[in-house]
């Protein structure tokens, strides 16, 4: 095993049939899924085949996607497929068949889908955009082979419960925040949607192992850290919002701080005040009622004593002094 750190993923990538000449657009579509076999439904022409993809892959083959396309049949279990494929339809329909004839139909209403790619079985997807996520066979095997055994013998929607709501809520947010999201912060993304997967998977077959638990509070502790960083600057959020936001309860989620340095409320107070700091790097910052209101703060007051705890100056004392630190560099 190296012991060299993984490189940072660069940026999501993004790929479009309309970028090449009409005759070409199907072709190239199944050019981005080498492992799987993709085929145009009778009566559909290559010419006016429209389809788009978002995606990145982590170090370790965690593939995360958002792909919309016109309506395609598609058929697994290829010599190099080996993935389990877990997908979140948003809009269009899915129609699956198996080898053994059962039939089943995928919506934005059937939740989060698993699917093992070494299964024979076709699709046909009409008018289709889903989220996607897949992750390696060896690592589903390990550590949850009892769904990987009921993904064999048949596609399934994983349970509504916290850890699926809180994973449909963090893969509908990455994909938010693609533009924004690169190498470090990309890869954390990725991993901690790879685990709120296994961890959902696990749960099937019954309660979770004291290591299994550990991973599930990481994995909504990275959650909740990211969730604050994207919406810091809202005035009311509160323990309770970023609960429901992640699909969680209080509890579980001072659970999930349990271990951390901070508490929810002080990663909150925090996360709000390196925003406002890094708002002063400027030469003509915005003003303290401008910088309040922008980092979550009711109130200028409230927000300049919370500062001053923070750093040991005003906003203003703060920032003059940082000026007068570039002057000398």
């Amino acid at each position: 095993m190296s012991s060299e750190a993984p490189s940072p993923l660069a940026a999501f990538q993004r790929h479009s049939t309309m970028v090449v000449a009409p005759e070409l657009r199907f072709d190239y579509w199944r050019s981005l899924h080498p492992s799987i076999a993709l085929d145009l439904p009778q009566g559909r022409h290559a010419g006016d085949y429209r389809a788009s993809l978002i995606n990145a892959s982590s170090t370790e083959g965690t593939v995360l996607g958002w792909c919309t396309n016109d309506d395609t049949s598609a058929h697994f279990a290829q010599d190099n497929s080996d993935f389990v494929l877990v997908s979140l339809t948003l809009a269009g329909e899915a129609r699956l068949q198996q080898a053994d004839g059962q039939r089943h139909r995928v919506t934005s209403q059937s939740g989060l889908v698993v699917l093992d790619s070494l299964q024979p079985l076709s699709s046909l997807a009409m008018q289709h955009s889903m989220l996607y996520l897949m992750i390696p066979r060896d690592q589903v095997h390990a550590k949850a082979p009892g769904a990987l055994t009921l993904a064999e013998s048949s596609p399934f929607s994983l349970p509504d419960n916290a850890m699926t709501r809180l994973l449909t809520t963090h893969l509908l947010g990455v994909i938010k925040e693609q533009e924004a999201l690169a190498g470090e912060d990309l890869a954390c993304a990725l991993d901690t949607a790879r685990d709120m997967s296994l961890v959902a998977l696990a749960q099937l077959k019954g309660p979770l192992s004291l290591e299994w638990e550990a991973t599930q509070r990481q994995s909504l502790l990275k959650a909740a850290c990211r969730y604050i960083e994207l919406h810091a600057g809202e005035p009311r959020l509160d323990v309770a919002c970023i609960a429901h936001a992640l699909g969680c309860s209080r509890a579980g989620l001072y659970r999930a701080f349990a271990a951390h340095p901070e508490s929810v409320a002080e990663t909150l107070r925090r996360t709000r005040l390196e925003q406002a700091r890094a708002r002063l790097k400027t030469r003509q910052p915005p003003s303290i009622d401008q910088l309040s209101y922008h980092c979550g703060y009711l109130n200028a007051a409230s927000f300049t004593r919370a500062f001053k705890r923070q750093y040991g100056a005003s906003p203003q004392d703060w920032h003059r002094e940082w000026c007068e630190r570039q002057l000398l560099l």
